[in-house]
């Protein structure tokens, strides 16, 4: 079977982080598609040097150096990519830092630092970035936005700032596609797994082949082009993205239990159908939620 080429002649692409690892390479592979990529990165040599491969390839590519950790550093990348190539139409907010501490070593100060330093980049960081730019994307009827969310969130040791961070990616990628969706503008979310530094609690023994052989991030970047594609039909999704494989993520409810009169023995009495997962649904928004799991546990069953 021959499928066509996806391209993305005439658009313009923001690529947060993108001077190594998985930015590098989605910036490497929108512009090897045809799109015109903005290189954003703070270290000033690497996001240079991706832009000079994207050139010496054929492609267009400009260097931006701008934080996305503060609104100023986001307002000034917007207008270094509208000044160079006009209207935006793919932002992929990949910029991020880690750094595992676990939460028994956090002191009330130390703690708080690390939390504000992973909220400025991860959770701020895509909304300094889309706050100059979602406008624009709005007037035009048109744009993709793909957030960077990370396996972590299953729970991971060392990580609890760095998580709590993605989870709250994840919640902000729901709520801008219930908005998008009304203007032509879709936002969804990846959870990319390849590697691209050290990590807590990674077992080379039980999954060093796997990991070295197809945990790259080349092996990633088609995904989440894909996701930046205007023939692309998700919106509001999360995807975990494994190296080459993509699977789709849900936030699930289970049937549960109704106790019109509840005590916690009432819930201890039947936990078992509370964590039922053989019966559930999948929300697609707060109010479908409200609509379609909890409206039907209080209305009566028909005769």
């Amino acid at each position: 079977m021959t499928s066509t080429p996806l391209h993305f002649d005439g658009c313009t692409a923001v690529v947060t982080g993108a001077g190594q690892g998985l930015g590098r390479a989605y910036a490497l592979l929108l512009a090897d598609r045809g799109a015109q990529v903005v290189v954003n990165d703070i270290a000033p040599e690497a996001a240079n040097q991706v832009v000079d491969e994207i050139t010496a390839a054929g492609g267009t590519a400009i260097a931006d150096h701008h934080t996305v950790t503060t609104p100023e550093g986001g307002v000034l990348l917007a207008e270094q990519a509208q000044d160079a190539f006009g209207a935006v139409h793919i932002v992929i907010n990949n910029a991020g830092v880690n750094r595992a501490t676990e939460f028994v070593n956090m002191t009330p100060e130390t703690g708080r630092d690390l939390f504000d330093e992973m909220i400025a980049v991860h959770l701020l960081g895509p909304c300094h970035v889309l706050w100059p730019l979602w406008p624009a994307m709005v007037e035009q009827g048109y744009g993709r936005v793909v957030n960077v969310a990370s396996g972590a969130i299953w729970g991971l040791r060392g990580q609890a700032a760095y998580a709590a961070c993605k989870a709250g990616v994840m919640g902000l990628t729901r709520a801008l596609a219930r908005e998008g969706r009304y203007h032509g503008v879709q936002v969804n979310c990846v959870l990319p797994w390849a590697v691209t530094g050290p990590s807590p609690d990674r077992s080379d023994e039980e999954f060093g082949a796997i990991i070295a052989t197809h945990m790259l991030s080349e092996k990633v970047a088609p995904a989440v082009v894909w996701l930046a594609h205007e023939d692309c039909p998700a919106n509001g999704e999360l995807f975990t993205v494994d190296g080459p494989r993509m699977a789709r993520l849900a936030w699930i409810a289970t049937q549960g239990h109704t106790d019109l009169d509840p005590t916690p023995e009432s819930y201890r009495d039947h936990w078992d159908q509370v964590m039922d997962l053989a019966d559930f649904t999948v929300p697609q928004s707060t109010n479908d939620h409200m609509r379609n799991t909890v409206m039907p546990a209080f209305t009566p069953p028909s005769p």
